[in-house]
């Protein structure tokens, strides 16, 4: 009986895939794409949580771009000096990418771009006396990106993305966008 429903099972998870391939213009021009993500910062090894935007742009004699933002949220501490330092992060920016194209298949869409953004970190220390300054943290970030989508469907994609930057910064993340 397991057997007859496993095999039920892959039979129709074959035709989904098989329908699915036959999608196209997945990445398209003068839409939208959102969707959450979750991640790991380098910075801290500690799991952080964001969103993601994009316009999808066509620009003569350049190719497909997509612009918008990005929202980031981490936190982590650190034990020293007899004490507990606490980190928070709220990365608010813009992001730029370009889009590469994959001959003969829209279920993919990989990109590079740039990300401008200012992280609003604060720290905070927890422990025994002693007249600790608070240290400067957060600021402007400049940082590069690469990832890729794959959409399921016409309007959903799962996403992976890996970031590098400024201020000691990377991540590795996934998520799903939206188009809309």
């Amino acid at each position: 009986m397991l057997k007859k429903t496993v095999i039920k099972f892959l039979i129709v998870a074959s035709i989904l895939f098989l329908q699915q391939s036959s999608l196209k213009a997945q990445y398209s021009i003068e839409k939208h794409y959102a969707g959450p993500s979750i991640g790991l910062s380098f910075l801290g090894s500690t799991f952080q949580f964001g969103g993601n935007y994009e316009y999808a742009l066509s620009l003569e004699n350049f190719g497909t771009v997509g612009i918008g933002g990005i929202f980031r949220y981490w936190g982590y501490s650190d034990a020293f000096f007899g004490g507990k330092w606490s980190y928070t992060n709220i990365l608010i920016g813009a992001q730029g990418n370009y889009h590469f194209q994959i001959k003969g298949n829209d279920m993919l869409d990989p990109y590079a771009g740039l990300v401008l953004a200012y992280d609003g970190g604060s720290v905070s220390y927890d422990g025994p006396g002693g007249n600790y300054a608070t240290p400067s943290h957060g600021g402007l970030w400049l940082g590069i990106q690469g990832g890729i989508r794959y959409f399921i469907n016409s309007n959903i994609a799962l996403t992976g993305r890996v970031g590098f930057g400024t201020l000691s910064y990377g991540a590795l993340e996934v998520g799903v966008d939206f188009k809309f």
